[in-house]
């Protein structure tokens, strides 16, 4: 029996499908001896299908054992001849289930030539893993803020059985500090779980883990290799130290890009939030200011710019050449200075601006016929157009529009306000 399993587990009968390390039922069938062969394994994971998940054991698509066959001279159905069903095979946690429910009397020692099967440097790709960094950076994971590796990854790398790691922690628990290792909870293992196809991972509920998952921090790595004290873990430690290097830098790498982008966000802050606000303003303004007026919407019109008149809280300037009495009729309401800017011998005589400012004291007027327009500005600060004298407006049609642009703004303000120097 002995020879037997020596001479099965020397030969490739471990493959890779679907990204996993996986062996057949068949070949399993073999090496536990069993009386019924394939059909064995097949009812044993019939009558315990809740500790089976299809990440540890599934059963082969047609295109994926063609392919084995075409690849391998192990699978004993030659081409030209026919399966009567395509085969089931398991990864290294369903090969662990399955030991545990199969009835053989060298179970262990079988299981223990098929871990050093799935161990070998040439189906694992060990020597490579060890030899390469970067493939161990996708074994680390952050949690509460650190970057950790899981018991069964370091397994894997240390070429020992998960629990073997995790009864040297319980025998020397001083050594790891929660600094250093930690067990997940059930929060944090469902959520790297819900984010990677790990077979680390395995749901409790479904037979791959029947213990807590156990994280390790750098430390916690480091210390894991003087407790177990072989070679391997000594020689792989250094890998992994150098992954987690990786791992550092390229975080700090990302985080200098981010502060960089947050610096410039900041600085641009200030103009971000007075673009936006000009934006609203103009918005605002756009909605209750650009209007059009038809012939006949005399009362509509004046309701309008006397609004617009309100508006201001100091001062108010009216550039009109056709000035006349109906502006004072308007103005006469408002409790700011107002300055009107017209050209001479118009509508709006010496007599009436006299009398006017008799009672209401708030009125200059300036003489410039360099105007052909109208406008309006409110405390120095906001414009609007006319297209028509206040005296006309509603015997045509016409528009009132606020001006938006801070640069066409400022530039009017400035023309304007030097009539009164």
């Amino acid at each position: 029996m002995n020879n037997q399993i020596e001479k099965i587990v020397k030969e490739n009968l471990v493959y890779e499908v679907r990204g996993k390390r996986v062996m057949l039922d068949s070949d399993l069938a073999k090496l536990y001896e069993c009386k019924n062969g394939t059909k064995s394994i097949n009812l044993i994971v019939k009558r315990n299908e809740n500790r089976f998940s299809n990440d540890i054991c599934f059963q082969l698509t047609k295109e994926e054992y063609d392919a084995l066959r075409f690849q391998f001279e192990t699978l004993e159905v030659k081409k030209g001849q026919h399966v009567k069903y395509l085969p089931y095979v398991f990864s290294l946690e369903g090969i662990e289930v399955l030991n545990s429910l199969i009835r053989n009397e060298n179970k262990e020692k079988i299981y223990k030539k098929i871990l050093n099967d799935f161990q070998d440097a040439k189906n694992f790709d060990l020597v490579e893993m060890r030899a390469n960094p970067h493939k161990i950076e996708d074994l680390i994971y952050e949690v509460r803020g650190q970057q950790v590796m899981l018991d069964s990854d370091l397994a894997k790398l240390y070429q020992v059985e998960t629990k073997r790691i995790n009864e040297a922690v319980r025998n020397n628990l001083f050594k790891f500090p929660e600094r250093f290792s930690f067990k997940l909870d059930m929060e944090e293992y469902l959520n790297l779980r819900s984010k990677f196809s790990t077979s680390s991972l395995e749901n409790n509920n479904f037979g791959g883990r029947r213990y807590d998952v156990r994280a390790f921090t750098e430390q916690g790595v480091a210390m894991l290799a003087t407790v177990l004290k072989s070679d391997v873990a000594a020689k792989v430690s250094i890998a992994i130290m150098d992954a987690f290097v990786l791992m550092r830098k390229y975080i700090s790498s990302n985080l200098f890009q981010q502060n960089a982008i947050n610096n410039m966000v900041l600085r641009h802050d200030d103009d971000i939030k007075k673009l936006q606000e000009s934006f609203n303003k103009f918005e605002e303004k756009g909605k209750s200011a650009n209007d059009i007026y038809f012939n006949g919407q005399i009362y509509d019109a004046y309701s309008k710019i006397l609004e617009i008149f309100k508006s201001a809280e100091k001062e108010l300037i009216i550039v009109d050449n056709y000035a006349d009495n109906t502006i004072l009729d308007i103005i006469k309401r408002l409790s700011v200075k107002v300055k009107i800017i017209t050209k001479k011998n118009n509508l709006l005589t010496e007599q009436d601006i006299d009398r006017y400012n008799k009672q209401y004291h708030n009125l200059k007027v300036y003489y410039d016929n360099s105007y052909h327009d109208r406008y309006f500005i409110i405390d120095k600060e906001e414009v609007y157009h006319c297209g028509a004298s206040i005296n006309k407006i509603g015997y045509k049609t016409f528009s009132i529009n606020y001006i938006g642009d801070e640069e066409i703004k400022k530039l009017l303000i400035g023309k304007i306000t030097k009539c009164f120097s």
